[in-house]
């Protein structure tokens, strides 16, 4: 990705992303989110409560959007691509960490913890009014 140190610059500025997923429905749904716990070239990967609906929407439908954005610079970055629901213990004892404790309930054991696995395959780049697709 040619814009990959601008993405990571975003996501550590930023405590927030909006990642959009589809309802059963078919209409897309946005939720803010905090910012991706790691990012491995086009890889992202967030943290969810076991039982939310997004969980069993990229069940349903992996089709996924995450846009980050400055609010001070006017630039953004929207990515498309699909999540993978990691919901193995084994998959995300790597991602807990005890500050996360506050979000989940059942926090210990990981069972209200769900990592999500973004994969992007393209987005666009948006800074001083021009849009960039990559």
């Amino acid at each position: 990705m040619s814009f990959e140190k601008e993405l990571i610059e975003l996501v550590e500025k930023q405590e927030l992303c909006f990642l959009g997923s589809i309802t059963d429905e078919g209409y897309p749904m946005i939720r803010a989110m905090l910012r991706p716990i790691k990012i491995d070239q086009s890889y992202l990967y967030l943290h969810n409560n076991t039982a939310s609906n997004k969980v069993r929407q990229f069940l349903d439908n992996p089709k996924a959007c995450l846009y980050f954005y400055d609010a001070a610079t006017f630039t953004g970055i929207t990515l498309i691509g699909e999540m993978q629901v990691l919901s193995q213990e084994s998959e995300k004892i790597a991602f807990w960490k005890e500050d996360y404790r506050i979000y989940y309930e059942k926090g210990g054991g990981l069972s209200d913890f769900t990592v999500l696995e973004f994969t992007f395959a393209h987005g666009e780049f948006y800074q001083n009014f021009q849009v960039t697709p990559f």
